[in-house]
């Protein structure tokens, strides 16, 4: 008999064959974990004395419209005083698949019954959550168009963005 390559038996693929076949799997989660590590450095500047903080106001708005849809899932809040002061407005235009995915994430973390703390700090890491995630989709549309590798150097392009999509992504910025 001849000598065996580098495969595992008869039929088997050789290690460089699986090597070629998933190297994108760990590189891509690889940029995911940079993505969400850049985004969560200045965590701690958030937290003060146990109480959660946001960058900007409408982070705040967001925030109420989480409270509420955990109290009353899956529903937002119908009317809301403190728009179209001073007389409110039925907000129907809010109530966004943001503040219910939020919500939700909340209510499975907090096993059906958050804290308000813990509801706060869900939404002040969905932002960097959303922006590290958002490498999966870039890269599978890479790889549709042009292959697997440009699809990995589109995830690594936007990891290395700076610009509004970052500022918009970072911890705290829950807008």
């Amino acid at each position: 008999m001849g000598s065996r390559s580098e495969t595992d038996g008869e039929g088997g693929q050789s290690v460089l064959d699986i090597v070629e076949d998933w190297y994108s799997v760990p590189a891509l989660l690889l940029v995911v974990v940079a993505m969400f590590a850049l985004r969560m450095q200045t965590y701690s500047n958030f937290i003060r004395n146990g109480e959660v903080f946001f960058s900007g106001n409408d982070a705040w708005y967001h925030f109420r419209e989480v409270v509420y849809i955990t109290k009353h899932w899956p529903s937002p809040i119908p009317f809301d005083p403190w728009t179209a002061f001073p007389y409110g407005h039925w907000v129907g235009q809010f109530g966004t698949l943001y503040d219910q995915t939020v919500a939700t994430v909340a209510l499975l973390v907090g096993l059906g019954a958050p804290s308000q703390e813990l509801i706060a700090k869900t939404l002040l890491v969905a932002p960097a959550v959303a922006g590290a995630l958002t490498a999966i989709p870039v890269y599978f549309l890479g790889k549709q168009f042009s292959g697997r590798l440009p699809g990995l150097f589109g995830a690594v392009v936007l990891l290395l963005l700076p610009g509004t999509f970052l500022g918009r992504t970072l911890v705290g910025v829950a807008d």
